[in-house]
């Protein structure tokens, strides 16, 4: 082998700098300009995407050189700060080299890291005693046969006792692994949790080790050493959580060297795997990120990230340590690689790959940007077009080079039925007065702000002398930060609010604030009452009136129930009132608990079959936990980010379920939790679109990140308004419904041939839902979500009359619960949006302002209603807005915005509309 794989440690720099903090060292390393930039182009077929590597790779240089070469030779240059976006697609100088070397090398192919080669090493012949003891040893029935498996691309074999166990995908999934650590590149493993993403990188190790699955693994190391023969050293970086679960299962699957770089005596592994005496050495992001400099001192063959969706944030403390990770062949392991936008994706593939992804600036202008406004209930056709196109261009051509991701429906044969359903609760009567009482303005200048910016705000030039934008931003940003934290505990619990007497004075004081606000007349009796009496008042919460009463059916059922919420404060109530019930006994795992009390806590609750509810932090919770045992999963409060509650249902539903589960996700009606779980729709319809393409229903006309399309779900202003009388989401999916229906009813998607009359088609009252629903020649507009509320929307009784008998159901409708929604049935594609989709696809070049739920057609409205029509709904609206006269209402109308107007129309035909008046 070449002198490349030498274990000798690289001198990363001139001198290292001590930093404060225990144990923080950091290198100082002036990285030169080096980056590999992706250009993108548009063809009559859309954006095709390429990624290209610069000419210069090799010879970098920095902006001062760059700029004193071009000036000799006469050309003109401008001198440029490097941006926040650019400084994190720069690749230190020593993976540079590293790289440089390989490549080098492996022009001859022996010199690609294959699998060592243990010939002449008599120990380790086929022959002798040990080869007959071997691992795995389970009980359960293999998945394949007892032979070898052969990866024909990388020279890599997964041995019989290993193979015989895998599924067909993970073995596709160990074959990418060792195909890039041949090549030493890599990428990341985004399979859904639960299928295996473990097993498959040990797998892949048995294989880039050349092991053999029997008792021979444990001498391998120490006789190469002994040869002075290449050998590989693996760091492995995960989750404190994880960290005993990796070794357990390393031990499991095969005979490994393992050092657990956590605790004490660090330095003595770390010399341990300078001198090669270690397979794979197992540590936390908090323990590497302090001691980064120390480790990446060593030239490690692999390192694996864990869940690595941790080093998401470009900027973060962890990311930029983990960019210094001194490893030619990174693997990435997450189930959720597009948490909170594309830029996560971004952060994670240029972690994996460095310098091959191109730059943030090039990624959010010429992918995140299209693909986000495409999504958009207001999207244009030229819009639409944009953002399908390059959804299918990240698709089929970036993503398989580096990201392999599948889905649990590769095992759905195997696994039970799941149903999740969004159960929006209404605030009781004192809640809701506190809400409302809450979200008033009053006095307070700052929080009349947030609802209504200063107009020379809106105009994007603040006017210097504006006495209304003179409030400090860092002031107005923290009230807003504690004005949505304290309305997401008043829509959770009103308990939240109320102060306690061994709260610290100062948090006491600021609750007593609050508490004075929402209840100005009746506060003291509330914070005079003993806690456990707030928390079990069931007129001080509207889900735990729901949630109690569905308890005692379960109990009686013999459920077993996983309740999950983020906060520590709520399991504190939970807890105080499973345990003043008495008849419910329960399990409780949180963040404050040390790893093996934790282990303790989820063996009990699945060995014991009278615990009956385990209470759980949805984040402490969120990795690595089994709990199959439970089939019934409570969601107390959502989460802004989607894939804690996503990941929380699946410590249930997971291989090893034999029953089926249903998930209750519980959300105040008409408050902030309602903007946070239709973020959470748009975010996971954002992660579908990265992952598949998938034409995903347009239900939002916000954009995330556009200032100028906030639409229903972004801003203060939606954040902090209450509508009692009201579910949004209802509203919000009803509208996307009959939008699409009538698109396609209208002649603009031909789904159906309809002959419709335009003066009765410009009606969306209930006869005209009711007709979309019983007509038979409308049978392709027979989606089941789509017919589900638009039988809520018009009251049908039909789709009720299945759900009578459910006991669910009943105890829903008498605490007063309005609106039930399937989640999986909300995500997705419609038929309709797949065929508009690819009517935006199939236009041409041309620039179409028209939008599909606006237009009949690309680039010609088919529905212009007559004039007459026209009057009449205008008069209506004037009349339901309390306009003297359509006059004056034509006057208000003309000073509208665009959006303004699209914003009145919504609310006329969603709350104001009474039927029969525009006939």
């Amino acid at each position: 082998m070449s002198d490349f794989r030498s274990t000798r440690a690289i001198d990363l720099h001139n001198g290292a700098t001590e930093q404060t903090g225990a144990r923080k060292r950091r290198l100082a390393v002036q990285d030169d300009d080096y980056e590999r930039t992706a250009s993108t182009t548009s063809g009559g077929d859309g954006v095709r995407l390429s990624w290209s590597s610069d000419s210069d790779d090799h010879k970098p240089r920095n902006l001062r050189q760059q700029a004193a070469s071009d000036a000799k030779r006469g050309k003109r240059t401008l001198t440029r700060k490097v941006s926040r976006h650019d400084r994190y697609t720069t690749v230190a100088s020593y993976l540079k080299d590293r790289r440089q070397k390989f490549e080098q090398a492996a022009k001859d192919p022996q010199n690609l890291a294959l699998p060592p080669n243990y010939d002449g090493i008599p120990e380790l012949a086929s022959d002798v005693p040990d080869a007959d003891e071997v691992r795995p040893q389970f009980q359960m029935a293999p998945n394949g046969e007892f032979q070898d498996i052969r990866l024909s691309k990388s020279l890599g074999v997964i041995p019989a006792p290993i193979a015989q166990f895998l599924r067909s995908y993970q073995i596709d999934g160990v074959a990418m692994m060792h195909e890039k650590f041949v090549y030493q590149q890599g990428m990341i493993l985004g399979d859904d949790m639960g299928l295996g993403k473990t097993v498959q990188v040990i797998a892949f190790l048995t294989a880039a080790f050349g092991k053999t699955g029997d008792a021979r693994d444990r001498l391998r190391m120490r006789l190469m050493r002994r040869q002075e023969r290449w050998y590989p050293k693996v760091l492995i970086i995960c989750p404190g959580t994880l960290i005993r679960n990796w070794e357990r299962e390393l031990n499991t699957w095969g005979w490994w060297t393992i050092e657990i770089f956590h605790g004490t005596k660090k330095y003595d592994i770390l010399s341990t795997a300078r001198q090669g005496r270690l397979e794979i050495m197992l540590t936390t992001y908090k323990t590497y990120d302090i001691y980064e400099s120390e480790i990446n001192l060593i030239e490690w063959d692999c390192v694996v990230a864990d869940e690595c969706h941790q080093i998401k944030e470009s900027e973060a403390e962890i990311t930029k340590a983990m960019a210094k990770v001194n490893s030619l062949c990174r693997i990435g392991l997450t189930g959720t690689a597009i948490q909170n936008s594309y830029e996560d994706l971004w952060t994670i593939l240029s972690w994996a790959n460095p310098g091959m992804i191109g730059d943030k600036r090039t990624w959010i202008k010429k992918i995140s940007k299209p693909l986000k406004a495409g999504q958009s209930h207001a999207a244009t056709w030229a819009e639409l077009k944009l953002g399908r196109s390059t959804a299918a261009s990240l698709v089929t051509n970036l993503l398989p080079r580096f990201f392999l991701r599948r889905t649990k429906a590769l095992i759905a044969d195997q696994l039970p039925k799941k149903r999740d359903m969004i159960v929006f609760c209404p605030l009781t009567p004192l809640q809701t007065e506190a809400y409302v009482n809450y979200m008033q303005p009053g006095d307070d200048k700052r929080f009349a702000k947030l609802v209504s910016p200063c107009i020379c705000t809106d105009k994007g030039n603040p006017d210097p002398k504006c006495e209304s934008c003179k409030t400090a931003k860092s002031d107005q940003n923290e009230h807003f930060f504690r004005k949505c934290v304290n309305s997401l505990h008043l829509a959770s619990h009103l308990a939240y609010v109320i102060p306690r007497n061994e709260d610290p004075p100062a948090e006491k004081e600021k609750a007593m604030a609050v508490l004075k606000q929402c209840l100005p007349d009746k506060w003291q009796r509330y914070y005079n009452r003993p806690p456990i009496v707030n928390y079990a008042d069931p007129e001080l919460c509207g889900k735990w009136k729901t949630l109690q009463n569905i308890l005692k059916l379960w109990k009686r059922n013999g459920d077993k129930v996983l309740i999950f919420s983020y906060s520590t404060k709520l399991l504190n109530m939970l807890d105080t009132l499973l345990t003043s019930n008495g008849n419910y006994s329960f399990c409780r795992l949180d963040g404050s608990m040390n790893y093996e009390d934790r282990q303790k806590q989820v063996d009990k609750f699945n060995t014991d079959p009278n615990q009956f509810v385990f209470l759980l932090s949805t984040r402490a919770g969120g990795l690595g936990l089994n709990i199959v045992s439970a089939n019934r999963v409570v969601i107390w409060d959502p989460n802004w980010n989607p894939t804690y509650d996503l990941q929380a249902q699946d410590r249930a539903f997971r291989l090893g379920q034999y029953r089926d589960v249903e998930v209750y996700r519980l959300v105040s009606a008409g408050t902030i939790e309602e903007i946070v779980y239709a973020r959470q729709i748009y975010k996971q319809q954002q992660a579908n679109i990265g992952y598949t393409a998938s034409n995903e229903r347009r239900y939002f006309d916000g954009v995330m990140g556009e200032a100028e399309k906030k639409g229903e779900i972004f801003g203060s202003k939606n954040m902090f308004t209450f509508d009692k009388e009201n579910v949004m989401l209802k509203k919000i999916v009803n509208k996307t419904n009959v939008a699409e229906a009538l698109t396609a009813e209208l002649g603009g998607v031909r789904i159906a041939e309809i002959d419709v009359d335009l003066a009765t088609a410009a009606s969306t009252d209930d006869a005209e839902v009711k007709h979309l629903l019983e007509d038979d020649t409308n049978k392709d507009l027979d989606d089941e979500v789509a017919k589900k509320n638009f039988m809520n929307l018009t009251g049908d009784d039909r789709s009720r009359n299945s759900e009578r008998t459910d006991p669910i159901t009943a105890i829903l409708n008498h605490v007063g619960v309005k609106y039930v929604h399937n989640n999986s049935e909300v995500i997705g594609s419609s038929k309709v949006e797949e065929e508009i989709s690819k009517k935006a696809l199939e236009a041409g070049h041309e620039v179409h302002e028209d939008r599909p739920f606006e237009s009949g057609g690309v680039g010609e409205h088919i529905f212009r209603p007559p004039k007459e029509v026209c009057r009449r709904q205008f008069n209506a609206m004037a009349k339901a807005f309390g306009f003297k006269s359509p006059t004056d209402f034509a006057l208000h109308v003309e000073r509208m915005k665009q959006e303004e107007r699209r914003d009145l129309l919504e609310e006329f035909y969603n709350t104001k509309l009474p039927c029969g008046d525009l006939r």
